[in-house]
């Protein structure tokens, strides 16, 4: 439900034949607005998993946040001894090439997991709202079961009490956020933010952080593959000197 009322939204908003994400590698509206490329094909052949090294970029931080049964949980523990893909949202973001990117992107990535149990059990998608506001517990459950519908995948969506909650989690992952005020219609707040999509690894360590250029499913799985590759050459290597 969730991909076909997006799509309708964009298909309004930016006036898209259904064509315009079939097949085209850059896809754009009829008025010329450009579309991320995790909208649609890659224009480069991803490197296979593997064949690459992954560097540790930082340390992933933790944070008191909210599930959506209201229960208070460490951002710290959910990001414990499995990949994670961590995006930050607010839920009523009308920027094509925003939320709704990143949101769609770890869609696509969690529908790939369904060909693949072996990384479906592995791999944990979190997205947490910058917006406590409107974005409370119960709105994030309704949300993500828009999203997943029957689907399986390990998909948290969280939120937190207050905007002095989220901010030094925001802080502490340099994800610029500013409030730009409210909607035309003075009901929703409305924010400028950096798009950042955060890969880390099983020992909390930053393996990569995605922008609007690179945010694609292929490329997301083809990293986990490679996090995934790196821990068993390891556990092989660690095997082998005892």
């Amino acid at each position: 439900m969730f991909k076909v009322l997006l799509f309708a939204i964009l298909a309004a908003a930016l006036c898209l034949s259904p064509s315009s994400f079939a097949g085209s590698e850059q896809p754009k509206g009829r008025q010329g607005v450009y579309l991320a490329p995790g909208w649609g094909k890659l224009s480069f052949e991803a490197p296979p998993a593997g064949s690459y090294q992954l560097p540790i970029v930082d340390m992933a931080q933790g944070g008191k946040v909210l599930n959506t049964d209201g229960d208070e949980v460490d951002l710290a523990d959910l990001i414990e001894n499995k990949i994670s893909i961590l995006s930050f949202i607010y839920r009523t973001c009308d920027d094509v090439n925003g939320c709704p990117l990143s949101t769609m992107v770890l869609n696509k990535v969690g529908d790939k997991l369904s060909d693949e149990p072996l990384l479906k059990d592995k791999l944990r998608l979190i997205t947490l709202s910058f917006d406590p506001a409107a974005d409370t517990p119960e709105v994030m459950e309704e949300y993500g079961e828009s999203i997943l519908g029957d689907s399986e995948t390990d998909w948290h969506f969280l939120t937190t009490n207050s905007d002095e909650k989220i901010k030094p989690i925001l802080d502490a992952y340099q994800q610029s956020v500013v409030a730009d005020g409210v909607s035309e219609d003075g009901i929703q707040r409305k924010f400028s933010h950096l798009l950042r999509v955060y890969l880390i690894d099983q020992k909390k360590q930053v393996r990569n952080i995605y922008s609007l250029s690179f945010l694609h499913p292929d490329i997301l799985i083809n990293d986990v593959k490679t996090l995934l590759m790196e821990q068993e050459q390891q556990t092989k290597d660690l095997a082998a000197t005892k």
